[in-house]
């Protein structure tokens, strides 16, 4: 979770015809109402960020750092390597939980996936637990993610051995 602290202005007018461009690529049917008057475009001077990540991960992110970062490179494709991860590798998710995080399980089901790593929701012989599961190095794209994949599953058939 994140909270954005900061300031809210309005879109300059030399600026509004891209706003309303960039919205409306991410929000298709408000092209019938984002004209209306009473729809404007805002944007913030961001100040402070705080994070907060799972157990006991949180604190402050300045706000240059948080000008200066990017979307993750795999945000527009996430959801089509979590379908294709979920639907047609469940075996090799539970093969690489059991090889690189340590945990036996019966499932697994990919939640989330970004250039660094991903997540998985395991169900064990006790319980339900989700855990994030290491890329050996950065990816940048839909095709050097299943490349890191596969060799994640080729590492755990060769452990097994």
């Amino acid at each position: 979770m994140v909270t954005l602290l900061g300031n809210l202005l309005p879109v300059r007018k030399p600026e509004l015809a891209e706003a309303r461009k960039l919205y409306l690529e991410r929000h298709a049917n408000s092209r019938y109402w984002v004209d209306f008057e009473d729809s404007s475009f805002y944007r913030m001077d961001v100040v402070d960020v705080y994070y907060v990540g799972a157990f006991g991960v949180m604190g402050w992110v300045s706000a240059s750092d948080y000008d200066r970062s990017q979307p993750d490179p795999l945000a527009d494709s996430m959801t089509e390597i979590i379908q294709h991860m979920n639907t047609d590798h469940k075996d090799a998710l539970i093969m690489i939980a059991r090889t690189f995080a340590h945990i036996d399980s019966t499932e697994a089901t990919m939640t989330a996936v970004d250039r660094l790593g991903f997540h998985v929701r395991l169900k064990t012989a006790y319980r339900m637990r989700g855990t994030r599961i290491a890329f050996s190095r950065e990816v940048s794209n839909p095709a050097e993610t299943r490349k890191m994949l596969v060799e994640m599953v080729q590492q755990a058939h060769s452990q097994a051995q």
